[in-house]
């Protein structure tokens, strides 16, 4: 046997036993690189494998995450606990979309998510209250349940909610959107990741942490 074959060999058994072990990493993620890790009084104490996508109806950048983000929940680990939580900063209109996806969340509405973001980005609709935003959705599709929504839009559950996304939004320490806060104290987006695939692959990757 020579070198040639013998490299040959061994590149192969390894990649046998990787490929049946399930250890082989394709990424290799660096700390202050790829994500940083919050100081402890910022970190939230959650369930492990929580991840908690923070986002704006208002920002192209979110919207365009919404395919890939989808494509990865449809096939990703069952550990894996998802939870998109708008941010809210200081400015209303940040709290007023937060709202809106609160109450379709309350009135089990979340599948008209492309539509409120259809709405804030290509219409450039700017409503001046939850009667407004309630006939424009109506218009965007007739399955809308207005009664529920505008119901839940004002309840305390929702300002309750809100309360807390604008608390984990300061918490996180939050520069932009949408970005990505796993297990309560690793944080990440796409620009620090490079690439979709990487961000997810990073994403499950620290929820084992």
């Amino acid at each position: 046997m020579n070198r040639r074959q013998f490299v040959g060999l061994l590149t192969a058994g390894l990649i046998s036993i990787f490929s049946v072990s399930g250890q082989a990493a394709p990424y290799a993620f660096e700390e202050g690189i790829h994500y940083k890790k919050l100081p402890d009084n910022a970190r939230a104490l959650v369930a492990k494998g929580t991840v908690q996508e923070f986002f704006f109806y208002g920002c192209s950048h979110c919207h365009d995450m919404e395919k890939p983000l989808k494509e990865w929940l449809a096939n990703k680990p069952k550990h894996i606990h998802f939870e998109a939580i708008p941010a809210v900063f200081q400015s209303p209109a940040w709290a007023t979309l937060a709202r809106i996806h609160f109450a379709l969340k309350a009135s089990d509405q979340l599948s008209l998510r492309a539509k409120v973001f259809e709405l804030f980005l290509q219409d450039k609709a700017r409503p001046k209250n939850q009667e407004e935003v309630a006939d424009l959705l109506m218009a965007k599709d007739k399955t809308f349940n207005k009664a529920a929504f505008l119901k839940a839009y004002n309840s305390d559950a929702n300002t309750a909610e809100l309360t807390r996304a604008a608390k984990l939004s300061g918490q996180y320490q939050l520069e932009a959107v949408p970005t990505f806060v796993i297990n309560g104290q690793y944080v990440t987006d796409l620009p620090m990741a490079g690439t979709h695939a990487k961000l997810f692959a990073l994403i499950e990757e620290l929820s084992q942490k």
